[in-house]
């Protein structure tokens, strides 16, 4: 067997402390890739090593006329000379693999979570983090929050979406437009939340415009809406100043339909209900002149409230009474 050969697994051994049965069988599968690229053998071919003497041994397995499985030996005196770098690149790409591997799964045990990455660069609209490890943060601009300033070295929080596995490097889907990054932040800034005494029930978002969350607390005792926006508001400036322009509404979450959609239209004032279930409609009378406020610009205030309960949200201005009349 060629001496160089033998002193490479011995060098790749030492130097990368891999097992040396595991550092064979990486070097075997290799060497017959590269084996079956240098002269095209007839057959299936296999490499094996001794892992006392370092001796390979290359047979091809096929089949003859009758359809018999045919071993051969092949020859390996041309192929031992360049067996030994041939060795020492499958063990590194195995290697690099494996760093992929590891970073990815890394990633992926992650999955949901709130990160802090370092914008990198941008490319198509496509903003690339440095997630201060071997994995890449991705950000596709459906998952930016529109109009939000981007400039490499900028530091910026995302929730972790899923890997990606690519050739080049390790990746990671990451977002700031989702509902979950919206969840998260809560979790992060409200304990009640983190601690279970508050729950969120629904979150509706439009990223960069506004959001809708509803919350409810098991003990009456507890406002949630008010543990959302903590003491003089702190809390609720909080998830501001990380989301930027766009506002939070917190809607206090009922069981009963018509109670839970007149909330999820504020801050204007509900003063009757109406549901058809028919049709899953939910119709608002809202003091005339609050209309525009409950519908909102360009229809959001109504639209959030929609997603936020499930139900068709149709907004009517309520009938003037006499004495309103009068008074006018």
């Amino acid at each position: 067997m060629n001496s160089e050969f033998a002193a490479a697994l011995e060098e790749l051994n030492k130097e990368l402390s891999i097992p040396m049965p595991d550092l064979i069988r990486t070097v075997e599968q290799a060497l017959a890739d590269a084996y079956r690229r240098a002269f095209d053998p007839p057959g299936y071919v296999t490499v094996r090593i001794d892992p006392a003497t370092a001796a390979m041994t290359v047979t091809s397995r096929s089949h003859d006329a009758e359809g018999r499985e045919v071993l051969e030996t092949l020859p390996t005196e041309d192929f031992a000379r360049m067996a030994a770098q041939t060795a020492k690149q499958a063990v590194l790409r195995h290697i690099r693999n494996l760093e992929r591997e590891k970073a990815v799964s890394e990633v992926a045990e992650h999955r949901g979570e709130l990160a802090t990455g370092v914008i990198d660069r941008v490319e198509n609209g496509t903003v690339h983090l440095d997630m201060g490890g071997r994995a890449e943060g991705v950000m596709p601009p459906e998952e930016q929050i529109p109009g939000e300033e981007i400039r490499p070295g900028k530091p910026m929080m995302v929730v972790i979406l899923e890997a990606k596995r690519t050739a080049r490097q390790p990746q990671v889907q990451v977002s700031r437009a989702s509902r979950l990054f919206v969840r998260r932040l809560l979790e992060a800034e409200v304990p009640e939340i983190k601690s279970g005494a508050v729950t969120i029930k629904a979150i509706a978002r439009e990223p960069g415009l506004r959001s809708k969350v509803a919350v409810a607390a098991e003990d009456p005792a507890i406002d949630a809406v008010g543990a959302c926006v903590g003491p003089k508001g702190v809390r609720h400036r909080s998830l501001l100043a990380e989301l930027g322009r766009e506002h939070i509404d917190f809607v206090p979450w009922s069981e009963d339909a018509a109670t839970f959609a007149a909330a999820a239209v504020g801050p204007a004032t509900v003063v009757d209900v109406t549901l058809d279930r028919a049709t899953n409609t939910a119709l608002l009378r809202v003091p005339p002149g609050q209309l525009s406020l409950a519908i909102g610009k360009d229809g959001q205030n109504a639209r959030l409230a929609a997603k936020l309960t499930g139900w068709r949200i149709d907004i009517k201005p309520a009938p003037v009474t006499e004495d309103a009349q009068n008074l006018g």
